[in-house]
């Protein structure tokens, strides 16, 4: 499918939007451990609640765009969830880094667009 430039641009703010949110929850996870025993529990709930809430906005941008990649992110992003319930926030952390690379793809196709059409 060729892109558009205003699917594009549709496409580079999930990217973009998506990029930042999973940045974050990649930090987050390795803050728990560091917690005192009795926030830790409610932060890891809290974690997953967001982990699973940025799962599901993937899911919509992929729908939205019809870009695979959202939905190989989305993949990734439902194994941190897992990850995270048995309490491996190291390896949560870095499996959300792993998402980072087919929302980059994404975002760096977009971009494509939107340059080669004197939009950036």
């Amino acid at each position: 499918m060729t892109l558009e430039p205003k699917e594009a641009v549709t496409q580079y703010h999930f990217a973009e939007r998506l990029k930042l949110d999973i940045m974050m929850i990649a930090r987050q996870y390795l803050t728990i451990p560091s917690l005192k025993k009795e926030e830790k529990a409610g932060a890891k709930r809290m974690l997953i609640n967001i982990t699973e809430a940025l799962a599901a906005d993937t899911h919509a941008a992929a729908a939205f765009t019809c870009c695979g990649d959202f939905n190989k992110a989305h993949d990734v992003l439902e194994e941190v969830v897992t990850l995270a319930e048995s309490n491996q926030f190291g390896l949560a952390s870095e499996k959300a880094g792993e998402a980072m690379i087919p929302i980059t793809t994404a975002a760096a196709a977009a971009w494509e667009v939107l340059c080669s059409h004197g939009l950036l």
